[in-house]
Formats: structure tokens, sequence, C-alpha cells
């Protein structure tokens, strides 16, 4: 019989991040198409390193990104969850 492996994801500290982006984002406009509409997603993702598509686990870097979507054109800028406070780093 196969054990099925749960994950827990990961919700954003909303305040936290909000805190962050409120004093380094500082109300800017989209770099794109100049509104200034914004949605932020509730989940942090990771950014790994391209091996030509292959899943390559153990020994490549991951970066651990925050979403941010222009709600005008669709931009989409990551912030890094470890220097928004969102998350410890690894200390691996």
């Amino acid at each position: 019989m196969e054990q099925e492996i749960k994950f827990e994801k990961i919700k954003v500290d909303s305040e936290k991040l909000l805190n962050h982006l409120k004093s380094k984002w500082k109300g800017r406009p989209c770099q794109m198409c100049g509104v200034g509409n914004w949605s932020i997603s509730d989940s942090i993702f990771e950014l790994r390193e391209y091996n030509h598509g292959s899943l390559v686990v153990g020994g490549v870097p991951i970066i651990p990104v925050v979403p941010i979507t222009c709600d005008n054109c669709g931009n989409t800028v990551f912030v890094n969850a470890i220097k928004a406070g969102l998350i410890e780093p690894n200390k691996k």
C-alpha cells in the first residue's frame, strides 16, 4: 500500500508582508503600465535554477518568493520571502 505524502502549504503573514511593502515599495506604480493596482499572493512559491526541464532535488539554489501582480497589465514582481521576513533562511 502506498503512503500518501502531505505537505503543509505555507501561508503568507499578510500584515508582515504589507509592512515590508509599505517601507520598501512606497506606493510606486507598475513599471510597465503606470497603474498602481496590485494583487498580492497569499502563498510562497519557489524559483529554481533551470535544468533543461529536469527536476533536480538538492544541490541547486531555491529562492522563496511571493508574486505581486499588476491588476491592469499582468506584470508580476517577485518579493524574496526571506528578505521580507516571512520565512527563516535555510541554515543547511
